[in-house]
């Protein structure tokens, strides 16, 4: 049962890119910083961003109660997780070049593994995601895809601020942001790693993090190679 207190969380983090892009039409409609367009640039550019906010919450709380749904119907097939991997590092080229950070990926070719379709590239895309985010500029982002066994072993290294034990023991809770002077101004729905973490309990795999104050973050995803359908959902699950 999904508890009260996420209902709350999610009604704030929609409400207040809201009430910021309301404030901002405001001083437009009221003509506050004249007739000119160009005075109103910044904040038009402020709206847009705000939007965007909106709209990977929206996408993000989808996407979490979806997997967490048991009934839900998940087209296994056998995907390439390498091709898969080079997909999500191209498409967050352009957003670590702004800040010179280096994309960087250790893997063979052709790694296959059965899994749902989109799952993949969830875990992927967030885990990068993050790592360019609080990352430093100029800093490094490093992807590793590995075959072990059975197991498949998805790696990323980052350069970035890094955190603390206590911070750690809270990452993968829904709607977690870590909060500090560091992060205060970097945005994130908090569910990204709560994501993560439920598509490997879904495969029956494991999530670690290793990670110090200023020492950037490493986080390790194993998942199994081949997965049967046929095979109960964990307890664990909160599904």
């Amino acid at each position: 049962m999904t508890s009260p207190h996420i209902f709350t969380v999610l009604g704030h983090d929609l409400k207040s890119p809201l009430n910021a892009v309301e404030s901002y039409l405001e001083i437009m409609q009221n003509r506050i910083m004249g007739e000119s367009l160009d005075p109103y640039m910044p904040i038009l550019e402020k709206s847009i961003a705000r939007l965007h906010q909106m709209r990977e919450l929206i996408t993000d709380v989808v996407v979490w109660s979806r997997i967490r749904d048991p009934s839900t119907p998940r087209d296994f097939a056998s995907r390439d997780i390498s091709k898969i991997a080079r997909l999500i590092l191209e498409r967050y080229r352009e957003d670590a070049l702004v800040r010179n950070i280096t994309l960087s990926a250790d893997m063979e070719d052709s790694i296959i593994m059965e899994a749902g379709a989109g799952e993949i590239e969830l875990i992927i895309g967030h885990l990068i995601d993050n790592a360019v985010k609080y990352n430093r500029d100029n800093g490094s982002v490093a992807l590793t895809l590995r075959k072990a066994g059975d197991r498949i072993i998805i790696e990323v290294a980052d350069t970035g601020m890094g955190m603390t034990g206590e911070e750690q023991s809270r990452l993968f809770q829904e709607f977690v942001r870590i909060k500090n002077d560091r992060t205060r101004d970097i945005g994130g729905t908090g569910l990204g790693l709560a994501i993560v973490r439920q598509i490997a309990r879904y495969y029956e795999g494991t999530v670690a993090v290793r990670s110090e104050p200023d020492k950037g973050a490493t986080f390790t995803i194993t998942l199994p190679a081949r997965w049967s359908t046929s095979q109960p959902v964990s307890k664990d699950m909160g599904l």
